[in-house]
């Protein structure tokens, strides 16, 4: 007993060091961000249209086209992530294919994102008319949120309790009754930590932005879906890859923003997280 407890404390001490590894290392990571763009960075950087100048640079269209991005990704793929994780999981028959395109979607959660932009290319920009557009941006993003949606919502739903399922049917209710009144209810909490968790993930993509044709100097803030596509990681890369040093630390301080961004998403999706939580039976 006592070798065993060790063992577990070993083990427990090994995973807590792990995390301060982790730890420190993003908190380095933006300390450096911090550091560099400390001093390049106005009080205006954050509602300033982009410049050719660096002192004058600011990360205001940027910022509203990554909310933009954001509330589209969600808007698309959240219903139909959570349907689809239904169906296959409620109404579905066990046959073999039914295992086949639940192992394809598993699949596609790791398909590179720069794929998913190529196919948003040919399918969204050109295909549909879209043209290099948040909506399309939007639609992309959404394409490769679904697949984790879809998969972190399977194993909600299937983790509810079978006899949750069976008291509801004894007593007379239908199918969707139970979907609807039991099943989805005891499920949101997991259901809202993934798909927040994928919508943060896709918020942070560059790569299938810039295969869009995302762009990286727009003098106002994007209005419209149907307004030209950009967002903090594409200005992020475009500042990046300028030859003038002034350039790399205004991209810093776009990354810090991002990374204040995300960590603000989280902190949202956590309170809703706990709400959820409190009003599941």
């Amino acid at each position: 007993m006592r070798g065993a407890k060790r063992h577990r404390d070993r083990i427990g001490t090994a995973c807590a060091v792990m995390t301060a590894v982790v730890a420190a290392a993003f908190l380095a990571m933006a300390a450096v961000l911090v550091v560099r763009a400390w001093g390049a960075v106005g009080p205006g950087f954050l509602f300033d249209p982009s410049s050719r100048v660096a002192d004058r640079a600011g990360i205001g269209p940027a910022l509203a086209g990554t909310l933009w991005l954001a509330v589209l990704t969600a808007a698309f793929a959240f219903p139909v992530g959570v349907g689809t994780a239904v169906y296959l999981e409620e109404y579905a028959p066990r046959t073999g294919l039914a295992a086949v395109v639940g192992g394809a979607v598993a699949n596609l959660a790791g398909v590179p994102s720069v794929v998913y932009g190529v196919a948003g290319l040919a399918l969204f920009v050109r295909g549909m008319g879209m043209g290099p557009t948040l909506l399309a941006g939007g639609c992309t993003l959404a394409a490769l949120a679904l697949p984790t949606v879809i998969v972190t919502a399977r194993t909600a739903i299937r983790a509810v309790p079978r006899g949750l399922r069976e008291a509801a049917f004894s007593l007379g209710a239908t199918r969707w009754q139970v979907v609807r009144g039991q099943v989805l209810p005891a499920a949101a909490p997991g259901i809202v930590t993934g798909s927040c968790a994928a919508f943060t993930r896709a918020a942070g993509e560059a790569a299938p932005l810039l295969v869009l044709g995302a762009v990286s100097f727009m003098t106002f803030a994007p209005r419209t879906p149907a307004d030209p596509l950009t967002s903090l990681p594409t200005q992020v890369f475009a500042w990046s890859a300028r030859s003038q040093q002034d350039f790399a630390a205004v991209a810093a301080g776009a990354g810090v923003a991002l990374l204040l961004l995300l960590l603000a998403m989280n902190l949202v999706a956590r309170a809703v997280h706990r709400r959820v939580q409190g009003v599941s039976p």
